[in-house]
């Protein structure tokens, strides 16, 4: 599989006891993401401006970012990243997904 870019990190927040979430900048939606359902468990890589990579996975998630003029936002796509290890994600780090999630079984 290429891989495939699903989003560049603007800023992060740590979720005690769930993960870290990044989002994209303020109007550059994660596009990629729109294609998974909510939830859904990725293999993604972290790439460093120095090159240096980190695999993990994420979970599709969805944010609002809050607006000037109190009008409510529709929510964007954005990323649960699952670390073992604590990681400085500092602005510009892409997450590229690495293996395409398989396929959701049926409940029914």
């Amino acid at each position: 599989m290429n891989l495939e870019k699903l989003l560049t990190i603007d800023s992060s927040f740590v979720l005690t006891g769930l993960g870290v979430l990044v989002r994209s900048p303020a109007g550059l939606a994660a596009e990629p993401l729109r294609r998974f359902t909510l939830y859904t468990t990725l293999a993604v890589k972290l790439v460093f401006a120095d090159g240096q990579g980190y695999s993990t996975t994420a979970s599709v998630e969805e944010i609002a970012r809050p607006s000037s003029d109190d009008q409510p936002t529709p929510p964007e796509p954005a990323l649960l990243l699952h670390l073992t290890d604590s990681l400085e994600l500092p602005p510009g780090t892409e997450v590229w997904l690495t293996q395409e999630p398989a396929p959701a079984a049926d409940w029914l």
